[in-house]
C-alpha cells in the first residue's frame, strides 16, 4: 500500500464527513477500506496531513485547498514511478513499476488538465484519455517535460 493512496483515502474519510475520534478509530475505518497500518503510520500521517485534532475528534485544516495541496508534486510522482508511455488514438498510456499506478493517476486528477476528460489506474498502467489524438499528444509531452524537469 503506497502513501500517497492511503493519505487520499484518509482525506476522503474526512471530506464524507465520517466522524474519526482517535487514532485507532482511523487504523479501524481505513481496515475497513482493505488499508492495514500501525498506529506510528497513522501518527505520521496526521501530521504530515496537518490534521486538526478537536474535542470531537480529527478534522482537515480550515485552509486545505485542493487534493494537490495534501499530495506529493505530479513532477515528483511521476519522475518516480512512470516508466513508459505511449499513444493509443486518443489515449495517452503510462506505464509504473507494479503497484503504483493508481498513485500516478490521482496526483494526475488532482491536476487537472483540460485536455484529460479523465483516468484509469490498474496496477501498473493508466488509461488517460482524451478527447482526441492531438490532445493525447499533447498530454504526453507535457507529461514527459514534467519527468525531464
Amino acid at each position: 500500500m503506497d502513501k500517497v493512496y492511503r493519505r487520499t483515502q484518509i482525506v476522503d474519510l474526512l471530506r464524507s464527513e465520517e466522524e474519526v475520534a482517535t487514532q485507532n478509530d482511523l487504523r479501524r475505518k481505513l481496515k475497513r477500506r482493505g488499508i492495514h497500518v500501525t498506529q506510528a503510520t497513522v501518527s505520521r500521517d496526521i501530521e504530515d496531513l496537518g490534521l486538526v485534532k478537536t474535542r470531537t475528534g480529527y478534522r482537515l485544516p480550515d485552509n486545505v485547498g485542493p487534493m494537490a495541496s495534501l499530495q506529493p508534486t505530479l513532477a515528483i510522482v511521476l519522475k518516480e514511478f512512470l516508466s513508459d508511455t505511449r499513444l493509443a488514438a486518443n489515449l495517452v498510456i503510462l506505464k509504473t513499476r507494479p503497484g503504483n499506478a493508481h498513485s500516478v493517476a490521482a496526483a494526475l486528477d488532482a491536476n487537472p488538465w483540460d485536455e484529460v476528460v479523465g483516468t484509469i489506474a490498474g496496477d501498473d498502467t493508466i488509461f488517460v484519455a482524451t478527447p482526441s489524438a492531438h490532445q493525447a499528444e499533447l498530454i504526453r509531452k507535457k507529461i514527459l517535460a514534467l519527468v525531464a524537469a
